[in-house]
């Protein structure tokens, strides 16, 4: 048993000089106090221990005395595996390896042990550096026993030449750390949150399997019988049940003239698809003809069929493009899910932690790192598409049938965001949990769960942009996004009914006044509260959620994103009248419109990603009148360079970026690309924080690890849409009517 602690005493006299914990970005860039804990790791001998005090007794009873029943008990080799599983440091303390969690899967994986983490500061020169160390303990060790273990670990003795020898360790500790804190993992426990939670998802399975039976023996809607090639055959013929209302700019369903939801009805085929008088031996047996039944009988079925997965997987997957659409807005949409996938997954690793940090951030002084810095305007190509399908779609409605009941207006949109969006707030809270393990899960849902918690109703409310009032306290924090959006389309039918009565200029000034606010607010918040651009990615990590910043202040408030919406608005106004326009002009008219086009958005879309490069590369501020200036006019750029894009591709003259833009193949991405946004982060969240160890962060790993997060967000979107979205969409269809 002595030389098991006398491992002990190495592990530590080696390791607990570079044992630290910090908020991540002060310590990352201070290289000299790295050097000095790497120095320390070696020999130890920049700091002589501290006179041998008594620590107390820091530890519980319970977690002492299991300690030396394992002595007494003579399994040795179960503490030695304990010890094997903690973590220890390796290479790269220069590079920032500062993650030390040990082996996770060992530890758990025996009986008598509970894995923990304990993170504290340590000081050393002018820095404040942090550390994760994972320890393996007996079960019955309290998690404040984890927590605190390094300062106390004699405790777990009775020998007075260990004790000793231990405890001049501790009184190292205690004289060079500080804030220790951590965390301990536990099994999961049923609750009665989780169990209803569940439940409903057997409800939504047995509702899947029970549509798709109803829809194939009494609607007669899949392939009856089969060809010569031993195969069912139909063909669909598409019929709508007109909505017509606008969508976001998520899409979920194909923008069109009416935005229809399509109903498919089963046709004869023909050609090759044609019913051959001779069927192979194996044909798929014939059913009843359509259920002609009682009519409420018949009702009752015709709810269950909203629910048949073949159905609602023709409608989500069809890609060919309705007339009176923009086919132009389906690729734009999937490229802006993309890219936020994109920049939240390099954010994803490094906040979760890197195991080469100093390397990690030197990669955010790449021009080419722009890109992922500036993923934010791609949630303003969704404020622009959102503010265009609204003009477009209720103008034209409005065109049609002279008024809106604006009642269903708002009732529909309700009613197609919130039900998934409530389902992934409950899965979040209750079966996430479940999909993931390893030394950073805990935390991370314990803080995530907390959330949702106490604030979901905010975002059933759509008010998380204002309350709580940190962006990061909130329940899902990304969804932000859904509180502004909701808040713009209430404020929309002012500008609809301003353009609809006053035609071009009302269309002009009730934008522009949108704009407008969104120049001042911006100007005046930025320049207000000092708010500097800085180039240091890092600093930008530390600040956010702290009270006053960037994104409390500016980033998630309507008031300052709303001018990408009212551009978007205006294009949707400018569309059904800009090709006409634009091809009543002369060639030659055209043709420099044309060019100048393309150079005025190539100049607003390049502009706002890429002019704050050089701070980047120097890892400086910009000043505040800079600062001002670009936070003022950036997104409006942005947004006037998506508006010259989409006219000149509705106008015919967008080449090659219109055909990669308008290929059907979008289309089904296009549907599913709000509940990708919804689910994204939580499966970002399954990759990262689930892994053993900490990010060893290279371009290919986050790219691995991004084709998977985009794979999955899709997947996880299609059976959401298949489960939830689509079937209430048909519900409401027939229960409420169209607007």
């Amino acid at each position: 048993m002595a030389s098991v602690f006398f491992l002990i005493a190495a592990f530590l006299a080696f390791t607990s000089s570079s044992l630290m914990r910090v908020t991540r970005a002060e310590w990352i860039a201070d290289n000299d106090g790295l050097r000095s804990v790497a120095q320390l790791r070696s020999d130890g001998s920049d700091i002589s221990p501290p006179t041998v005090t008594d620590s107390g007794a820091g530890l519980s009873v319970e977690c002492v005395e299991a300690f030396k029943q394992l002595e007494v008990n003579n399994m040795t080799s179960v503490l030695t595996a304990m010890i094997d599983a903690w973590g220890k440091p390796g290479p790269g303390i220069l590079s920032g390896d500062l993650y030390w969690f040990g082996d996770y899967l060992q530890c758990t994986s025996m009986s008598h042990s509970k894995y923990c983490v304990s993170t504290f500061d340590i000081t050393t020169g002018k820095s404040v550096l942090p550390i994760h160390l994972g320890l393996c303990l007996p079960k019955n060790c309290s998690d404040a026993d984890g927590f605190n273990f390094p300062r106390y670990f004699e405790n777990v003795t009775e020998s007075p030449s260990m004790r000793q020898a231990l405890a001049v360790l501790s009184g190292y500790i205690d004289e060079y750390t500080s804030n220790y804190s951590g965390w301990c993992s536990a099994p999961l426990t049923h609750t009665t949150g989780s169990v209803i939670s569940f439940g409903l998802v057997g409800i939504i399975v047995s509702l899947l399997l029970t549509g798709t039976f109803v829809d194939w023996y009494f609607f007669n809607d899949l392939p009856a019988q089969a060809s010569d090639t031993g195969r069912g055959s139909f063909n669909v013929n598409v019929t709508k049940i007109e909505r017509n209302s606008p969508f976001n700019g998520f899409g979920g369903v194909e923008p069109s003239s009416g935005n229809a939801i399509t109903r498919r009805t089963a046709s004869p085929g023909n050609g090759r698809d044609a019913v051959h008088e001779r069927s192979p031996l194996l044909a798929i047996p014939s059913r009843p003809a359509e259920y002609q039944g009682p009519r409420h009988v018949r009702r009752w079925l015709e709810v269950l069929r909203c629910f048949s997965v073949p159905r609602k997987l023709t409608i989500i997957l069809a890609a060919k493009h309705k007339t009176g659409t923009i086919p132009s807005l389906h690729g734009l949409r999937v490229f802006s899910m993309f890219w936020v996938i994109l920049g939240h997954g390099y954010i994803w690793a490094m906040i979760v932690g890197e195991s080469n940090a100093i390397y990690a951030l030197q990669i955010t002084k790449r021009v080419s790192f722009q890109l992922v810095v500036n993923g934010t305007f791609s949630v303003d190509t969704f404020f622009f598409l959102s503010g265009l399908l609204v003009m477009f779609l209720t103008l034209k409605y409005l065109e049609k049938n002279g008024r809106v009941r604006w009642h269903a207006f708002y009732l529909h949109r309700y009613l197609r965001l919130t039900p998934l969006y409530m389902f992934v707030i409950l899965a979040s809270i209750y079966i996430v949990p479940y999909f993931g393990s390893g030394p950073m899960w805990v935390p991370v849902m314990v803080e995530s769960t907390a959330a949702c918690k106490k604030y979901w109703w905010t975002n059933m409310l759509y008010i998380q942009n204002f309350y709580p009032v940190s962006m990061t306290d909130g329940c899902l924090d990304w969804g932000w996004y859904m509180a502004n959006d909701m808040q713009f389309f209430i404020i929309s039918p002012l500008v609809i009914m301003a353009a609809y009565k006053l035609r071009a200029l009302g269309a002009a000034v009730s934008c522009g006044v949108l704009v407008a606010v969104s120049i001042v607010t911006r100007a005046v918040l930025t320049d207000h509260y000092k708010m500097h651009m800085d180039g240091n990615f890092k600093n930008q990590l530390m600040t956010s959620g702290l009270p006053n910043n960037v994104e409390t202040i500016v980033y998630e408030k309507p008031y300052t994103r709303i001018a990408t919406y009212a551009i978007g608005m205006a294009v949707g106004y400018m569309l059904p009248r800009a090709q006409q326009q634009f091809t009543s002009r002369s060639y030659g008219t055209r043709v420099v419109m044309s060019i100048t086009g393309w150079l005025l958005t190539a100049l607003f879309l390049c502009l706002p990603v890429f002019s704050l490069s050089g701070i980047y590369a120097t890892q400086t501020q910009l000043s505040l009148a800079g600062s001002v200036a670009y936070e003022t006019l950036a997104r409006i750029s942005w947004g006037l360079g998506l508006a010259c894009l989409v006219l000149l591709c509705h106008s015919g003259y967008g080449g090659y970026v219109n055909s990669i833009l308008s290929h059907p193949m979008w289309i089904p991405l296009s549907r599913l690309t709000f509940g990708a946004y919804l689910v994204h982060p939580i499966v970002l969240d399954i990759i990262y924080v689930s892994l053993d160890n900490a990010v060893y962060f290279t371009d290919a790993a986050v790219v691995f690890h991004y084709v998977a997060a985009v794979t999955v967000s899709y997947l996880t979107s299609l059976v959401c849409a298949v489960g939830i979205e689509y079937p209430l969409l048909e519900l409401e269809s027939k229960f409420l009517g169209s607007r």
